[in-house]
């Protein structure tokens, strides 16, 4: 140990702390996107970090709290992925709901692990379903307000509400998104990208 209590061979306390964490959460996103939530125990995720049960309990409080960071993470990194793209987007309603939409197919099929925790768990899990529930329509949300500032407000709700355009929308991005993940859909990306589009710009009534 060095002269510091608070290292150990180089690393400070809170640096290993918090790779402990990463490593649990990486883990644990190996078993939610490529076998399903139910692989996704605390032992199951504490075997693939190397790690044991107590540092698990060190991060987490249980297992429910390690997959709501999983998939949080994985909604970030959408709403950036989004986000990003809209920022070099022309103003036209349909183009930027367009390169919005293509930005989120291209981050699904970057790395399928994402749309199955996104959508696929949702449905398997009470959990993600319940936290699902209020994170897609924020989603979609955050994108209606970028595509017609104007009309902001028509997609915010009390809160705990949903306006009804943008709980439509998020069941039909789900059910579109998924199908088309899943091969069930004969539709390549771009035409799932124009779809999506044209559902998103009718519901709102953009048209």
């Amino acid at each position: 140990m060095t002269s510091s209590a608070t290292t150990w061979r180089g690393s400070t306390m809170a640096s290993r702390a918090a790779e402990r964490r990463e490593q649990l959460v990486r883990a644990g996103y190996g078993l939610l996107g490529g076998e399903g939530a139910a692989a996704t125990t605390m032992r199951a995720v504490c075997r693939a970090a190397g790690l044991s049960l107590r540092y698990f309990y060190e991060n987490f409080a249980d297992r429910e709290a390690l997959l709501i960071e999983i998939y949080d993470q994985t909604a970030r990194g959408l709403v950036d992925a989004v986000t990003m793209r809209l920022a070099d987007a022309p103003d036209d309603e349909t183009a930027r709901a367009r390169a919005a939409f293509d930005a989120a197919a291209q981050y699904f099929a970057d790395d399928p692990r994402r749309g199955r925790i996104m959508f696929r768990e949702t449905l398997a899990d009470d959990t993600l379903r319940a936290h699902g529930a209020d994170v897609l329509p924020a989603f979609v949300t955050l994108v209606a307000a970028q595509l017609a500032p104007a009309q902001a407000a028509r997609f915010t709700a009390a809160p705990g509400r949903t306006p009804l355009p943008v709980s439509a929308i998020s069941g039909a991005l789900v059910a579109l998104f998924l199908d088309w993940l899943d091969g069930d859909v004969e539709a390549n990306r771009d035409e799932v990208v124009d779809y999506a589009t044209r559902l998103t710009i009718t519901i709102l009534g953009l048209t």
